[in-house]
């Protein structure tokens, strides 16, 4: 029983409609493979600009937390030596002022002012010392923080045209070759049996 049904499967018509089948099915196939290597590489490239953009933003941001504490420490620099200098005057109008209501006058009283201001310019200095290395500490850290972002931006590359080419191209041309190896068969069947 098996004989005549096997028998109807190995005309050369059927093996024909069969391979064409097959070669369908495996276009389709190719297809579809070279549109879902399209969809990873725009995935990846997705995923680059979401990366990169992230960096930058989170670099900004970092920037900026680091400006907005220098300019905090360096309001409040200023303040210190504005609180200064007033104490100093204070203390030297005050040291004027019992100077003169005592009827000391002269060198010493000079003396002493100069000490005030001398005080006050060291204490100036000081604070102006200490701004300079906090400028430079943040100077350094925000070149730490491009860093990074450069960094986690190069971590992920997008695709480039060549690869997301090869990635289409190469279930195509793999689809292409059995077609052509797939037809030169059948055609030397059908001169053998012609």
């Amino acid at each position: 029983m098996c004989v005549p049904a096997l028998a109807a499967l190995a005309t050369p018509a059927t093996a024909t409609a069969l391979a064409t089948t097959a070669l369908v099915i495996q276009g389709v196939s190719a297809v579809g493979q070279a549109a879902a290597a399209v969809d990873v590489a725009n995935k990846k490239n997705d995923a680059y600009v979401a990366n990169a953009q992230s960096a930058k933003d989170a670099y900004f941001l970092k920037t900026r937390m680091s400006n907005q504490r220098l300019r905090q420490e360096r309001i409040q620099a200023l303040n210190k030596q504005m609180d200064a200098d007033l104490k100093a005057r204070k203390a030297g109008a005050t040291a004027l002022a019992a100077a003169a209501g005592s009827g000391v006058q002269g060198a010493n009283v000079g003396q002493l002012i100069a000490d005030f201001e001398r005080s006050e310019g060291l204490y100036n200095d000081r604070i102006e010392q200490r701004m300079e290395q906090v400028q430079q500490q943040t100077e350094m850290q925000q070149l730490g923080y491009q860093s990074e972002a450069v960094s986690r931006i190069n971590s992920q590359q997008p695709v480039g045209f060549a690869e997301a080419m090869f990635g289409v191209i190469e279930p195509i041309a793999d689809f292409g070759l059995s077609y052509y190896d797939t037809t030169a068969r059948f055609a030397a069947l059908d001169s053998d049996f012609g």
